[in-house]
């Protein structure tokens, strides 16, 4: 009876996730994140501006030791910093980012759900995010 049991459970945990790897691929930091921090985050979080101490241009800035503690924490979204203010009502003075339009909820979740998953961030060139300075209207 036991030796069943077992077994049951072990067919439901092998479904489950296959169910979920067939129906949720794992996000893809060079398609989905990098453009996102490129176009959204990296503008003030760079070497040259380092806004709050964070610098985004790569794993190693980005995961640097920090007295406030870590702005990523691998697979826990609502303890990272970076997830975290991306969800603050915009009047708050954490909120992210702090001027211009908000993330859509879309790339917020996608943020999430990245970090959830591990938050995996190539090192070298494929991992590196250059500020996009954004061209003045006039």
């Amino acid at each position: 009876m036991k030796i069943h049991r077992l077994l049951a459970l072990v067919s439901c945990i092998a479904t489950s996730s296959t169910l979920k790897a067939a129906g949720e691929p794992p996000v893809d930091f060079m398609k989905q994140i990098k453009p996102i921090l490129a176009d959204r985050c990296v503008e003030c979080h760079n070497s040259e501006t380092l806004l709050g101490s964070l610098n985004l241009q790569s794993r190693a800035l980005a995961f640097e030791k920090r007295k406030a503690g870590p702005v990523i924490r691998p697979k826990d979204a609502d303890k990272s910093m970076l997830y975290l203010v991306l969800t603050l009502p915009p009047k708050d003075k954490k909120a992210m980012p702090a001027t211009g339009h908000r993330i859509p909820k879309d790339e917020v979740q996608l943020i999430r759900q990245w970090i959830n998953e591990g938050a995996q961030w190539p090192e070298g060139k494929d991992g590196a995010i250059s500020p996009q300075h954004k061209k003045s209207g006039k």
